[in-house]
């Protein structure tokens, strides 16, 4: 592959303005979301139960808030490395092959790694 192939970009300015403001309000929600998770949790893990089902209950609603907020740390992890891309350049560009991911799948989902392409051999898993 030609550097000129890994180096361009689907994108116009105004796209990448447009993907660079959408990331950051991302950023600013996951981080938000992440902490109102932390706080509903210390608040739960501070409150006394009063009997099993109370126990019970919080149990399951720890281990949700956990769940979501592995999920929304993960979200944010890739969406910080976009930005990070955007800022180096490389943002719409797979990071796996080094093509083009594609100026509707760049728009589409800004935190996207990949194209279509590598995408789907990654969840086809090893043997496709």
């Amino acid at each position: 592959m030609s550097g000129a192939e890994t180096s361009e970009s689907p994108l116009r300015p105004g796209d990448l303005e447009e993907a660079a403001a959408r990331l950051s309000e991302q950023v600013d929600r996951l981080r938000s979301q992440l902490a109102r998770n932390e706080e509903t949790a210390s608040a739960l893990r501070a409150d006394c139960d009063l009997d099993a089902a109370d126990t019970g209950a919080k149990a399951v609603t720890l281990r949700e808030l956990h769940s979501r907020a592995e999920t929304d740390a993960a979200l944010l992890e890739r969406t910080v490395a976009a930005l990070d891309r955007l800022r180096g350049g490389s943002f719409g560009i797979c990071t796996r092959c080094g093509r083009p991911q594609g100026r509707e799948r760049a728009l589409a989902l800004p935190h996207a790694e990949l194209c279509v392409v590598c995408a789907e051999e990654r969840a086809a898993g090893p043997g496709g």
